[in-house]
């Protein structure tokens, strides 16, 4: 169970007009969509410590993709909930690029696996909803997890994370465009599409193999990197 420290509910009230929450449940692609939003709004704070640059990255870019990696895009340690092992190391990196993000009068992006409305009730939170049958994603998927489940709640908005990463694509332009037109972020549908194409190929879906156009996103990005 989470138990608030007061610097965390002080954080949140520092940001409260620069924040947003990005709330989800382990395996519905909170990372993902950090990348997406940063790549959608110049007025988004994005930095090398939040990009996990290193030698294999050309730039620090949100949609460059470390060939480290391979199942998830993460971003540095932005959660809200810092870990057990490291708290305190967490916390200070964390810290330190809100401050940068401030100075620069930037829109910060924060992640967090429970519901913090008990801290805030006025900073925007981006909840991540869908059906984790539907994204059952090997080496990720876990017996008995749910993804959460839209609300109405006020600052709250609910994204459909099946749709997004849908391999339709009208399904997934629909609502990606709903998401920029809810934070008034600027849309680049083909450069989202490419990324989000690149992640699903680097996936393997519980029975759903790699279809022709993942397969085919992915050969495209690694001849071009």
């Amino acid at each position: 169970m989470f138990k608030p420290a007061k610097y965390q509910t002080k954080l949140l009230k520092g940001i409260e007009d620069k924040g947003i929450i990005i709330y989800y449940e382990k395996g519905s692609a909170g990372n993902l969509l950090h990348r997406i939003i940063a790549a959608s709004s110049s007025s988004v704070y994005w930095s090398k410590f939040i990009n996990k640059s290193n030698s294999y990255i050309k730039d620090d870019k949100p949609l460059e993709w470390s060939k480290e990696e391979f199942i998830t895009c993460h971003t540095g340690h932005f959660f809200i909930e810092e870990s057990h092992m490291s708290r305190v190391l967490d916390r200070r990196h964390r810290d330190s690029e809100v401050i940068k993000a401030i100075k620069q009068n930037k829109i910060i992006v924060l992640q967090t696996h429970v519901d913090i409305r008990c801290l805030n009730k006025n900073i925007k939170v981006l909840r991540i909803v869908g059906d984790e049958a539907r994204l059952r994603r090997k080496g990720i998927a876990r017996t008995g997890r749910h993804f959460l489940q839209p609300i109405v709640e006020d600052n709250t908005y609910n994204l459909n994370i099946n749709n997004l990463v849908d391999k339709n694509y009208d399904i997934f332009k629909k609502e990606y465009l709903n998401l920029c037109s809810n934070y008034n972020f600027t849309s680049d549908v083909k450069a989202i599409r490419d990324f989000i194409l690149l992640w699903r190929s680097k996936q393997t879906f519980i029975n759903d193999e790699l279809t022709n156009e993942d397969a085919l996103a992915f050969k495209l990005y690694w001849t071009k990197s």
